[in-house]
């Protein structure tokens, strides 16, 4: 074989190796669609990972491709609400999960099976875990936006819990999203400019970063948890009136929740990245460094002020959410009384941080350095009854877990950081299972 034919044939099976790990066998397990990375390893994976998102399309999903990379089974799949947050029935999720779990136990070869949850797949996968430990009481009670029925009996729990990037859940990120400063009356915009982010005299920066002080946080936080709790009332009434015959549907009606953009416009630390509350962990953590070493050290979030983001908030395409009741109660919605300090986790069941703390499967969860959830991914690991857990901080990932190339401060400072969240699940992974 001559040079050149040898460099052919390299390329080839490198080639080849990358594809038969990363090219999945596409399944319909109604009513959600699956893609299955099965890796060309020997012996044959005995590790299944699950990865999926409410409503996002998750079939191409990086995590599953580096998990086939490293010789697990991983099944991408999407839920029956995928691209259509309108329709969101929070509680008819877990039973997609339960599709997927169902499917990967029956592969052979699948002795245990790990649920990964990333941003909006959280709170998804967290709730699944915590009905199949705790039974349907844990998504019942008087004190739920929308309970669970008993369709989620007997759900078979996961072995065990990963969580990479984690967001406390899609009522809370609602909550953080809104703008309580803005109203509408008499079909005007009406501002409170003791309460206006995007107020200079309030600490905002269109040019760099703002700096918004405690004191005006605590307000805003506050405003938010009232902004939130009166259109959850207003809602409520909605239902309630269409449930009993008043309303002039009988069925469902639309929920319009303005100045409350998908991007988070309204979100004071896309503006002030100094922010305590959300931005850095309260104590030495775990941190792993871009060159593979961990240190323990309090981590601060390296992710940059996006002051372009508040021509969104006012927008209809970027500031509004169209959603019907259900979809409202069940999947955007949670009581607080500050949007921070005081949030009824467990009036909705799309919380993670109320799921978390309910499961006791061995749980890891790695919080991105170039976001902004650090801090409560750390209340997550606190409040975890888990036995067995785990908790640390890449060096300068995004929430997509690539590296934050506008953060660093020389070239390649954070390259590492999509290698290095695998290879620590891999690790974490292997240990136990």
């Amino acid at each position: 074989m001559n040079f050149h034919a040898l460099i052919f044939f390299i390329g080839f099976l490198i080639t080849s190796l990358s594809f038969s790990q990363s090219n999945p066998e596409f399944v319909s397990l109604r009513p959600i669609v699956a893609a299955v990375y099965t890796p060309n390893t020997d012996p044959e994976p005995h590790i299944a990972f699950l990865v999926a998102h409410r409503t996002g399309n998750s079939l191409d999903n990086v995590a599953c491709k580096e998990l086939a990379r490293r010789g697990f089974m991983a099944l991408c799949f999407n839920t029956r609400f995928v691209n259509n947050e309108t329709e969101v029935d929070w509680e008819q999720l877990a039973l997609d999960v339960k599709i997927a779990v169902d499917f990967a136990r029956n592969k052979p070869g699948i002795e245990k099976v790990i649920l990964l949850g990333h941003s909006g797949g959280s709170p998804l996968m967290s709730f699944y875990q915590a009905v199949a430990e705790k039974g349907v009481s844990f998504c019942k009670g008087l004190n739920k936006l929308v309970e669970c029925s008993e369709e989620l009996a007997n759900l078979m729990p996961a072995d065990g819990m990963v969580y990479p990037d984690a967001h406390p859940g899609n009522g809370v990120q609602a909550l953080h999203g809104l703008n309580p400063s803005l109203s509408i009356v008499d079909g005007q915009v009406v501002v409170d400019k003791a309460l206006d982010p995007f107020d200079p005299d309030n600490g905002f920066n269109a040019n760099g970063a703002s700096k918004y002080s405690e004191e005006f946080r605590n307000r805003y936080y506050q405003a938010q948890s009232r902004a939130m709790n009166a259109k959850i009332a207003e809602v409520e009434a909605l239902r309630d009136s269409i449930e009993t015959g008043k309303h002039i549907y009988p069925d469902e009606d639309i929920v319009l929740v303005p100045f409350d953009a998908q991007a988070g416009a309204a979100r004071l630390d896309a503006y002030d990245p100094s922010i305590p509350e959300t931005m850095s962990t309260a104590q030495p953590r775990k941190f792993l460094r871009n060159d593979g070493e961990i240190v323990m050290q309090v981590a601060l979030s390296v992710a940059l002020p996006k002051p372009h983001q508040a021509r969104v908030n006012r927008t209809f395409r970027g500031g509004v959410k169209v959603l019907t009741t259900k979809s409202f109660l069940s999947a955007n919605a949670v009581r607080s009384t500050h949007a921070m300090n005081d949030i009824d986790h467990c009036s909705t069941n799309a919380s993670t941080n109320c799921a978390v703390a309910n499961i006791e499967a061995p749980t890891l969860i790695a919080a991105m350095g170039a976001y902004n959830h650090i801090r409560f991914q750390e209340l997550m690991y606190e409040n975890s009854p888990a036995q067995d857990k785990d908790f640390i901080v890449i060096e300068g990932a995004r929430h997509g877990y690539t590296p934050c190339t506008a953060c660093e401060n020389n070239l390649g400072q954070y390259s590492n950081s999509l290698k290095n969240l695998f290879d620590y699940i891999e690790q974490w992974a292997n240990a136990r299972f």
